[in-house]
C-alpha cells in the first residue's frame, strides 16, 4: 500500500507519542541475532552482503520505499519478507527483531533510529549519524536513556588504522603534533535552483521517501545517491567522508567540541553546498592539553597540497589523513586506513623503533552484533558518532552561511548568530514538524 502524506504525518507524530520505550529482548551467547534492514539497495544491500553468511545473524525482514533498488537482496533470500513502510514491518515482525541496521538518506536517519529505539530496538545506523546537530543530539540522549546497542556505521573505526596510530603518537614516534588534515577529492553539489519535476517512476513511494523533508516534486536529480548533494537531504561532501578520513585525529587526539569553524569556499549554495571548500577546526583542548586544529579539504580548487615528504614514486590518495609531526609524518587512505611514515626513507630508519600493534579484532559489524549480546561495547556508539557528526554539521552551518562561526564548546552553541543557531535545531520543514516537535524531545 501506497502512504499517503497525511497517514505518514499522523503516523509520524503517533510514533513519539508518550515515549513508551518497549525493553529491548534478552539474547543468549549461542543464539542468532534477528535482525531487520530499513533500506535494502545501494549501502543496505552493501550491509546485506556484509552480513549474508554471517553465523550470528538471520535476516528477518527487507524494508525499502524503492523497488527498484531492492531486486539483488530479493533474489538471493527470497524467504526474507519485504516492506516498502518499515513502520508496517515493525508492527509486523516486532516481537522477532532484536536489531535494524538503517542505510537510509540522511535526513531520514534520525526518525528511523528514533523509531526503532523508541520500540527497544537496536540500531546500526549509517553515517553521518543525523542531518542536524538537533537530532544528533536527541539520538545521544535516547541511546543513554535506553542502554541499546547503537553503532555508527564509520566502518574504520573499527579498523587497526586509528590503534596504530594512537600507539606511534604515545610511543613520541611523531614528536610534537598541532594540527591535522583530512580530504576527499570528490564534490557532491548541484546548482543552485531546483531541477524539473518529473513523474515518479513505478516501484518508488515518493512521499514515504521525502519523509520529513520539505514535500518537494521529484526528479531524478535526487536518487539513487544524488540526494547527497542536496540540502534538504543530505550533508554534501563533508558530511559524505568527514565522519570517515578526520576519525582518526579525532579519536587519538581526544577532540570533541570545536571552539572556532573557519571556512574557505568557492561560493555559498542554498539549495546544495560549495563546489570546493576548505574548513579549519580549532578545538580549544586535545590529548596534548592544547589546542588542536583539523584541516578540512574537498573540491578541485581547495584541496590539499601534495606533502613534500611523500616519494614521487607513490600517488596521492583521493582522500584519507595526513598529520606532519615535528618528528615524522604520518598518512593514511580513506576510512581511517592503516598508517605510512613518510618518506619510506624515515619509516626504513623508524622500522625497529617503531612499536608493533596487535590489529585482531572484531569488524565493526561484530562489534555491534557482540555487544547486542552484551560482549563487546559499541566503538562508534552514538555518545561518539554524534559528536563526530556535530562537528562536522557546524562546519556544513559554516559554509550554507557563508561565514565563519564561533562556538562555546562548553554550552555547544554558536555564538552571537541567531541564524546559525536556528540551523542547530533543524529537523524538517513543514506540518511534519509541527507534529514531530510535540513529542521529540524526551
Amino acid at each position: 500500500m501506497i502512504t499517503t502524506r497525511r497517514r505518514f504525518l499522523a503516523t509520524s507524530a503517533g510514533a513519539f507519542a508518550g515515549f513508551q520505550i518497549l525493553p529491548s529482548s534478552a539474547v543468549g551467547a549461542n543464539e542468532r541475532l534477528n535482525i531487520a534492514f530499513i533500506g535494502a539497495g545501494g549501502k543496505g544491500w552493501h550491509a546485506i552482503r556484509s552480513l549474508q553468511n554471517n553465523a550470528m545473524v538471520n535476516f528477518v525482514a527487507f524494508a525499502d520505499v524503492d523497488e527498484r533498488q531492492v531486486t539483488q537482496a530479493r533474489k538471493t533470500n527470497p524467504e526474507v519478507p519485504f516492506y516498502r513502510d518499515f513502520r508496517v514491518m515493525l508492527e509486523k515482525h516486532g516481537k522477532a527483531i532484536d536489531g535494524v541496521i538503517i542505510s537510509t538518506p540522511d535526513h531520514t536517519h534520525h526518525y528511523c533510529a528514533k523509531t526503532c529505539m523508541l520500540a527497544g530496538k537496536h540500531v546500526y545506523l549509517e553515517k553521518p549519524l543525523t542531518h542536524s546537530i538537533a537530532e544528533a543530539r536527541d539520538l545521544m540522549a535516547l541511546e543513554k536513556k535506553t542502554g541499546l546497542a547503537c553503532q555508527m556505521g564509520n566502518q574504520g573505526h573499527s579498523g587497526g588504522g586509528i590503534l596504530m596510530l594512537e600507539a606511534w603518537v604515545k610511543a613520541g614516534i611523531l614528536g610534537d603534533v598541532t594540527e591535522a588534515h583530512a580530504w576527499q577529492n570528490i564534490a557532491w553539489t548541484n546548482p543552485d535552483a531546483l531541477p524539473a519535476a518529473e513523474p515518479v517512476p513505478d516501484g518508488l513511494d515518493w512521499e514515504q521517501w521525502i519523509g520529513p523533508a520539505p514535500m518537494t516534486p521529484y526528479s531524478s536529480k535526487y536518487l539513487p545517491g544524488r540526494w547527497r548533494g542536496w540540502f534538504d537531504f543530505g550533508v554534501g561532501t563533508l558530511g559524505d567522508w568527514f565522519c570517515h578520513n578526520a576519525d582518526a585525529p579525532y579519536t587519538v587526539w581526544q577532540l570533541d567540541c570545536p571552539s572556532r569553524v573557519e571556512i574557505e569556499s568557492s561560493g555559498p549554495n542554498k539549495l546544495s553546498f560549495p563546489t570546493s571548500a576548505k574548513v579549519t577546526f580549532t578545538f580549544p583542548s586535545s590529548a596534548t592539553g592544547r589546542e588542536f586544529k583539523i584541516h578540512w579539504y574537498h573540491g578541485k580548487d581547495k584541496s590539499l597540497s601534495r606533502p613534500s615528504e611523500l616519494d614521487e614514486e607513490y600517488a596521492m590518495p583521493a582522500g584519507g589523513t595526513f598529520v606532519r609531526g615535528s618528528k615524522t609524518s604520518v598518512l593514511m587512505d580513506t576510512h581511517a586506513g592503516t598508517p605510512r611514515i613518510i618518506p619510506k626513507a624515515r619509516m626504513m630508519e623508524l622500522a625497529a623503533t617503531v612499536p608493533k600493534v596487535d590489529m585482531k579484532r572484531s569488524s565493526h559489524w561484530d562489534n555491534w552484533l557482540l555487544a547486542i549480546k552484551g560482549e563487546e561495547t559499541c566503538r562508534s556508539n552514538f555518545a561518539y558518532g554524534g559528536r563526530l557528526t556535530e562537528t562536522m554539521l557546524f562546519a556544513n552551518i559554516a559554509l550554507h552561511l557563508n561565514r565563519n562561526l564561533k562556538i562555546d564548546p562548553k554550552t555547544r552553541t554558536i555564538v552571537g548568530d541567531t541564524e546559525a543557531t536556528a540551523l542547530i535545531e533543524r529537523m524538517g520543514d513543514g506540518p511534519y514538524v509541527r507534529l514531530f516537535a510535540q513529542h521529540a524531545n524526551p
